[in-house]
């Protein structure tokens, strides 16, 4: 009976530790701090205006780097530690697929609350007509469906982040800019179409690197951490200012990983959405799009659910 009752306990802890979360009964205000800053005026004009989704994209980390910082009160000569990891196993043309009926939920959720989806063509058309769509920094027209591959420095904000992969729906109207500081670029363009515009990005991290110090040593640990950090901007004709930004990332389960392996330099191909890395963290493709998926689809209800909030 002690027998029977040690391996039922074991056998629950082991269905514990590998439930995987309901992403649908999670309070993403609460739990990750979601924040919703919208006006009175943006609300209004929700309500009244159409609204065009200028820009929507998935920022995915494709290779990330941790360190741990040698300490003052360390013993002398005790050095830094760093760790590079790149993400393996993951295909372009999943996340592309994935991206295309992420947005397509955004559009349904946000015309099922009754906004009125515009494909912003009058201001692709005045922005055509001006010469802004050849500005160097600006995307302005439809998306050709291409992977965008950048090197991020330490002015980007994402100090963990090397390298990194943005997706896009094909085929999507794009009124968007690179520009730090973007100035009257949103502003002009929503007064002058006389609607709203929303965008929004997910930046999609893969790994964790956990430094521990003693007096004489460093180490750091590459381990899977799945995290996403959504962030939503909202301009109105009024050039009144919304957005949707959340203080935590919201982190999910890591049962997509196969694990840390070393990579062979010389087979590119292992690398996936990396241009490099001698270490590489080993996704189960299907897991891991499935999670991302399920997150997403979760995160865009809540989003809306707080815009519908703040229209009444």
């Amino acid at each position: 009976m002690k027998k029977f009752t040690l391996l039922l306990i074991l056998a629950m802890a082991t269905i514990g530790l590998n439930a995987q979360t309901d992403w649908s009964k999670v309070d993403y205000v609460k739990k990750y701090k979601m924040k919703t800053k919208i006006s009175g005026g943006v609300a209004k004009t929700l309500k009244g205006n159409p609204t065009f989704i200028n820009d929507y994209y998935i920022s995915q980390a494709s290779l990330m780097k941790g360190k741990s910082q040698a300490g003052v009160m360390q013993k002398q000569g005790v050095g830094s530690v760093f760790a590079e990891a790149a993400l393996a196993g993951v295909s372009a043309e999943a996340l592309q697929k994935l991206i295309e009926e992420l947005h397509a939920q955004f559009v349904q959720e946000l015309k099922g609350i009754g906004l009125t989806i515009t494909d912003g063509q009058s201001v692709i058309d005045e922005a055509n007509k001006s010469g802004k769509a050849d500005r160097k920094n600006a995307w302005i027209g439809k998306t050709d469906g291409e992977v965008i591959f950048d090197k991020l420095g330490l002015l980007d904000n994402t100090s963990d982040i090397k390298e990194i992969n943005i997706f896009r729906p094909k085929d999507m109207p794009i009124y968007s800019t690179s520009a730090k500081i973007p100035g009257n670029f949103y502003n002009n363009a929503a007064k002058k179409g006389d609607m709203n515009l929303i965008s929004i990005n997910y930046v999609i991290r893969f790994a964790s690197f956990d430094g521990k110090k003693s007096m004489t040593r460093n180490s750091l640990t590459t381990e899977a951490g799945l995290s996403i950090l959504p962030n939503v901007s909202i301009t109105n004709p009024k050039a009144a200012w919304g957005s949707i930004t959340f203080d935590k990332p919201i982190e999910g389960d890591n049962d997509w990983s196969k694990g840390l392996v070393e990579t062979n330099s010389r087979d590119g191909s292992f690398w996936g959405l990396s241009s490099k890395g001698e270490y590489s963290i080993h996704a189960d493709e299907a897991k891991y799009i499935e999670e991302l998926r399920q997150i997403v689809l979760n995160t865009q209800k809540a989003i809306v659910a707080q815009i519908k909030s703040n229209m009444k």
